[in-house]
């Protein structure tokens, strides 16, 4: 009965184990006690420390009714000790709670010391030399001030660096939303609408043409499949290629392939001039390219490896017979054709050995 309504203001814990020696081991390693009286209950743990804490319930007070005791129950903890970590929710680990002392204070003593700290602070104290050090004391207001007064100034030379960053990233991004905005407009623009409407047109004509050749074909009572003229494209690593691109070489393909048929005769106005159109079209679509692009221009065919063999293939049989029908093309009003079927063709089987 003797520490009846005193408060407990700290215990002295003595919880030390010889298999707990790094500090991880001595977290965890703990254990729990009950303290109560008649209102309430504290359930504290402690780690396997030698030391003293406090209690975060501060109106713990002492009366008939109080008891201490080890937490043989596994109550859940009311108050964590600094140091102790709990593993997997666990209530004890020691089976024994090394209590060495209380610290206790008389509940009708004072506590409370704020009225008279007032006085003093209003007071006007002088200090006897030989007893004042308060110039040990760093000016911290002094300090306080310095340290802001460098952080205003520091802060934007800090933020030098991440703006230029900044600045970098939007000025890529800048440019990339540029060349987005020029390419949707090159993609919107007249001349590019203009060769996509010709293309669409040069295809619905060859599918006119293929209807009027099936017509035709059918008036005469002859069987015929879908026209699929022969095109030469233009290969940029080859000289002999880039001749065969050529219309005269194009058109002297198609008359030959034409010509060993009645069907062939037929069709061929239709593949003659599906194959103009569409290799103006290539053509003028290629010219626009290097205008807006001159590194997109072909090589001389001087540099090609093939060139000798290109020189061949533009003194072929096929090559002169399409640049006669062209030249009869230009004459068309002058009897260019008549000219053409009667003494260019069998000019050219004689010159080249060719057989009608």
């Amino acid at each position: 009965h003797t520490f009846i309504n005193y408060y407990i203001c700290a215990i002295h814990v003595w919880n030390k184990v010889k298999y707990a020696k790094t500090n991880d081991q001595i977290r965890k390693t703990y254990s729990s006690i009950v303290i109560q009286n008649l209102k309430k209950s504290i359930v504290k743990n402690a780690a396997a420390y030698n030391y003293c804490f406090g209690f975060y319930e501060t109106n713990f007070i002492i009366d008939k009714q109080s008891y201490i005791f080890f937490n043989y129950n596994n109550l859940p903890h009311t108050e964590n000790s600094a140091g102790t970590l709990l593993i997997n929710n666990k209530i004890n680990v020691l089976n024994f709670f090394g209590v060495s002392a209380f610290l206790l204070a008389d509940q009708n003593g004072k506590f409370d010391f704020s009225e008279e700290i007032k006085l003093i602070q209003n007071e006007n104290i002088t200090i006897d030399k030989e007893y004042d050090f308060t110039y040990l004391v760093p000016p911290v207001e002094d300090y306080k001030t310095a340290i802001e007064e460098y952080n205003f100034r520091m802060d934007p030379v800090k933020l030098v660096p991440l703006q230029k960053q900044i600045k970098e990233k939007d000025n890529i991004i800048s440019t990339l939303n540029q060349e987005k905005t020029t390419l949707q407009n090159e993609l919107n623009s007249f001349p590019i609408k203009k060769q996509r409407l010709e293309l669409a047109n040069l295809e619905q004509d060859l599918i006119i043409k293929k209807l009027e050749s099936k017509k035709l074909a059918k008036s005469l009572g002859i069987k015929m499949s879908i026209i699929n003229p022969k095109i030469t494209f233009i290969q940029a690593n080859s000289a002999k290629a880039r001749i065969q691109n050529h219309l005269s070489y194009k058109l002297g393909q198609a008359l030959i392939a034409n010509s060993k048929s009645i069907l062939g005769y037929i069709r061929m106005p239709y593949v003659l001039s599906y194959i103009k159109n569409k290799h103006k079209f290539e053509q003028k679509a290629y010219e626009e390219k290097i205008k807006e692009n001159p590194n997109l221009a072909l090589p001389p065919l001087e540099t090609y490896p093939d060139y000798n063999e290109a020189l061949k293939e533009k003194e072929c049989f096929t090559y002169k017979l399409g640049e006669a029908l062209m030249q009869a093309n230009k004459n068309w009003y002058g009897g260019g054709y008549i000219k053409f079927i009667f003494k260019d063709v069998p000019r050219l089987k004689r010159e080249f050995g060719k057989k009608g």
